[in-house]
């Protein structure tokens, strides 16, 4: 039987290599990490042990449209269809408009925005070649309540309009897309991207963000791996163009109920 082919951008790393973990457990998949940086990949690797066999590391750039359409040509050459892409390369500038520059407000939008919108484009023919294939993008909470990063929230926002816009647009060929949108989840976006400078002010910075959690902590990313499995599975083929808040209650906080004593 051949394998169903899943591509996860920023696979090397957080929510995507939890989704490329999951993915990897159904041995009919073979799974396809997309990432830029082989240092990523080292410490992926490490981090997983054994890479299973049904598990492949590909480099390149979704910036480039030359890297995307290579992988899309390599897709054509040794599988023919694609059943899942999942889009959780991002990136973080912490700023307002007074303190990130032009370079680094078209580096978040070109990886988190123009990323998915390139390696789609080039993938299509192999998305429509599954006949039911199903898009997922990471979106963020910061989409709809800006964040600490103007450029990340404004990437991010025109990500859900992306995902609305293609669930209509690509309906015809049975392709889902759908977004999902995570608060503040414990990844290496963080320090990666030098928002904290080591791990004992990343610990610091958990501490004092999870007092907005309804839910009392911060998330995992199994926590938003286990909501992109499912919408990429037949369970959710009737879900498209749907935008998926998975944030342990952040955007619903209401500062004005009553205390209660907490377990």
């Amino acid at each position: 039987m051949n394998k169903k082919v899943f591509i996860v951008t920023g696979g090397s790393s957080g929510i995507g290599l939890s989704c490329i973990q999951k993915l990897s457990e159904d041995k009919q998949n073979h799974v396809i990490s997309y990432s830029r940086s082989k240092v990523k990949t080292e410490r992926a690797a490490k981090s997983m042990g054994t890479i299973p066999d049904n598990v492949e590391f590909y480099y390149g750039d979704v910036r480039k449209e030359e890297d995307c359409k290579a992988l899309a040509e390599y897709i054509g050459r040794k599988h023919g269809k694609v059943y899942g892409l999942v889009h959780a390369a991002g990136v973080l500038t912490k700023g307002g408009i007074e303190n990130i520059p032009f370079q680094d407000w078209k580096f978040n939008l070109d990886i988190n925005l123009n990323g998915p919108y390139l390696l789609t484009q080039q993938l299509l023919p192999y998305l429509k070649a599954a006949q039911g294939a199903s898009i997922v993008n990471i979106s963020s909470i910061a989409a709809q309540r800006p964040g600490s990063s103007i450029a990340y929230s404004v990437s991010k926002a025109g990500l859900d309009m992306l995902t609305e816009f293609l669930a209509g647009d690509l309906a015809p060929y049975k392709i889902r897309v759908n977004s999902v949108n995570p608060g503040f989840v414990t990844t290496h976006i963080h320090l990666d991207n030098k928002i904290v400078e080591n791990q004992e002010d990343y610990k610091k910075m958990v501490e004092k963000v999870k007092k907005r959690y309804p839910l009392q902590r911060v998330g995992k990313p199994e926590d938003i791996a286990d909501m992109v499995l499912y919408l990429l599975s037949d369970k959710a083929n009737w879900i498209t163009g749907s935008i998926f808040k998975i944030d342990g209650g952040a955007l619903i906080d209401n500062d004005l109920l009553p205390p209660k004593n907490k377990i």
